[in-house]
């Protein structure tokens, strides 16, 4: 089974370098965003993709659309792999870098959520997806869950994860 795991496309808050975790509010591809999906999209185009799996939040499903704008394939939405309940929603993320960094593993704030308890869900839903029994799946979600994705099929400590950079619509290609 392949597994293309995918970060969203550049959003209107990550040009602002705002966090964002609440699905109601309006955050969306920029254009920049959108040129990156097509780009993904037509490197993928002559793969059959069985499903496309996507967060919560809008911006991976509207990334996912324009990927797979040449496909017929069924979505899925997975809140295991929804961006990090930061508590930080709206605000800088500078702002809560800077407050993680006493313990950037254990803390949260706000009745968000701490790496530790972001990572367990995150390789609740790679355990799931083990199960799958198709032969190519899209999944879009965001950076920290593909830092984390990542530091999964490399073995990584939580310090290689946490300084692993993900660009918007980078594609982590994968053999399960």
């Amino acid at each position: 089974m392949r597994v293309y795991f995918i970060r969203h496309g550049q959003t209107n808050y990550n040009v602002l370098d705002l966090c964002n975790d609440d699905q109601t509010k309006d955050v969306h591809l920029t254009q920049l965003g959108k040129q990156q999906a097509e780009i993904v999209g037509k490197k993928i185009k002559n793969i059959k993709l069985d499903i496309a799996i996507v967060s919560e939040l809008p911006r991976t499903k509207e990334t996912a659309l324009i990927i797979t704008k040449n496909h017929q394939v069924e979505f899925k939405v997975e809140p295991r792999i929804n961006d990090r309940k930061t508590g930080f929603d709206g605000k800088p993320v500078s702002d809560f870098f800077e407050a993680l960094k006493p313990d950037i593993f254990n803390l949260k704030f706000n009745n968000g959520e701490s790496f530790q308890e972001e990572k367990k869900r995150v390789f609740s839903f790679l355990e799931e997806l083990k199960s799958y029994n198709l032969n190519n799946i899209l999944v879009v979600t965001h950076s920290e869950i593909l830092q984390i994705i990542n530091g999964y099929f490399n073995n990584f400590s939580d310090q290689e994860m946490w300084d692993t950079k993900i660009d918007n619509c980078q594609v982590l290609e994968v053999n399960f």
